[in-house]
């Protein structure tokens, strides 16, 4: 089955469009399918992941996320977001003793955050800015 990768503007105005008539949505997958949804109605050969719909929808400002998450056993890496590809920054705090201390890390962008174990997003909320 032939599928077809449509532009970055074709999908910022599905998920407009999906977000104008279904407000707030409570899942990536269920956004994802809004958004299939509003592109078929042009080319149904259109296809898009769920990752590009959500850091679209980050980059441009399009909607406001919540992101839930849990925590696992690994330890956290500074390095890119998980939700949206931007930097992490270094939380800190001062010591008694007067050095600093790393006590997680926290996304510039989007505002995903996590402490000393990684916390994995588990559940996307989108809602219209």
């Amino acid at each position: 089955m032939a599928y077809r990768k449509p532009s970055d503007t074709e999908i910022l105005d599905a998920i407009k469009d999906a977000l104008h008539r279904h407000g707030t949505v409570s899942s990536q997958r269920k956004m994802t399918e809004l958004v299939l949804k509003e592109l078929h109605r042009h080319d149904t050969d259109y296809a898009v992941s769920e990752e590009r719909v959500r850091r679209l929808a980050l980059k441009n400002d399009l909607a406001t996320v919540e992101i839930h998450g849990r925590d696992s056993r690994e330890k956290t890496k500074a390095g890119a977001c998980p939700v949206c590809g931007g930097k992490t920054k270094r939380l800190r705090n001062q010591t008694v003793y007067g050095g600093t201390v790393t006590f997680g890390y926290k996304c510039s962008s989007c505002g995903y955050w996590t402490g000393l174990k990684h916390r994995v997003p588990t559940l996307y909320i989108f809602a219209p800015k």
